[in-house]
Formats: structure tokens, sequence, C-alpha cells
């Protein structure tokens, strides 16, 4: 579910890149939660439930507030989109935009669900800002890695229609909440824990 997956991409990205500044862990907070919700772009327009735009828009939220952060922080994510090359930046907006539309008109489960759409999706952010698009594919991984545990195929090698799943769980249920609270609170611990570890620096 969508708070889920915000969560899970949040906890590994910072898991995998073991930041220890506040404008790292922000950098890591923000692409994580951004990655790990963008491939439901696919479930909006039929989520009766909202669950998917929940998600988007706690993505949204957290990562403006991270970016912000950042800044007050001094970190490079402002200053870095600022002197990247104008036209390279609206190139990856335009790119990210395309890719949004491509996602929303598809099917549940099928082009946004893939290793393909990942790579796409992280050049695209790349392009806008180079420093978080690492964080942003660790978080649309953790998105696949756990759709694959519930009952419908993922299709990683898309376009061909093949897809993995572990048939372990269902989305919404006992171990949806648990994943997402494990998410939260990892996220939480870790921080304290990396920031702690170097010594508060900024």
């Amino acid at each position: 579910m969508g708070k889920t997956h915000v969560a899970i991409g949040i906890f590994s990205a910072l898991l995998l890149s073991q930041p220890t500044t506040v404008r790292g862990c922000a950098i890591a907070i923000a692409g994580g939660a951004l990655g790990g919700v963008a491939a439901d772009i696919d479930t909006v327009k039929n989520d009766y439930k909202h669950d998917a735009l929940i998600g988007q828009l706690l993505a949204v939220s957290i990562s403006s507030v991270m970016v912000f952060c950042n800044y007050l922080f001094k970190g490079s994510i402002v200053t870095e989109v600022l002197s990247t090359d104008k036209t390279v930046v609206m190139c990856g907006l335009a790119a990210y935009f395309i890719l949004l539309i491509i996602g929303y008109s598809s099917h549940h489960r099928t082009f946004t669900h893939s290793f393909l759409a990942a790579i796409l999706f992280t050049l695209a952010i790349g392009l806008i800002c180079p420093s978080i698009a690492p964080f942003y594919l660790v978080g649309y991984l953790s998105h696949l890695l756990l759709d694959i545990l519930n009952k419908k195929e993922v299709p990683l090698l898309y376009p061909f229609k093949k897809g993995i799943c572990l048939k372990l769980c269902y989305a919404g249920k006992t171990a949806n909440t648990a994943f997402m609270w494990i998410g939260f609170i990892g996220s939480i611990m870790l921080v304290g824990y990396l920031l702690l570890h170097g010594q508060g620096a900024m």
C-alpha cells in the first residue's frame, strides 16, 4: 500500500547509503520517498480507496520538507538544480512528465513495475538533480521487491509479460501494516544512529 512503499523506500535508501549528516539524510529520505511510490502512478486513476494518491502526496510532502531541510543546512539540492544547465533540467522535467503520463495510462503492474521503468525514471531524475537519483532508484527497486511478495505477478523484465510473485502476503493486510511500521520506525531509529555516529555533523 502507499504509505508502506513510502516507509520502505525511505528506510532502504537510508540503510544502503548510511549518511552521517543532516544534509545526507535529507537527500536519502527525499529520493527514497519519491522513488518508493513512483511505480504506482499506474493505479491512481482506478484507485477507489485513494491509497495510491495518498502515498504519492505523502511522498511529495516528505520530499519537499527534506529539500527545505537540506537547504537550511546548506545542502546541495537547490544549488545543484539551479547551477545545472537549464536545458538539461527542462529535458529531465519533460522526460519525467512524459513517463508519468505513460505510467498513468498503463495497466497496473505492467510498464511501471519493471526494471526498464526504474532506469528511465531514475535517468530523468538524474537530469534534474543527480545527487537524488541513486536514492530514487533504491526507493523504486524497494517498491518492486515489496510487490513481488504478494499475489499478483510483477513483470520485472517488461515488455516480456511473464512476471514474478512469491504469494507470501496480501496488500492491505497484516504484513502490509508490519512493513509500514518497520519502515517508519526503522527510519527514525536509523537517522538517529547515523547522526549520532556522525557526531551531529551537518
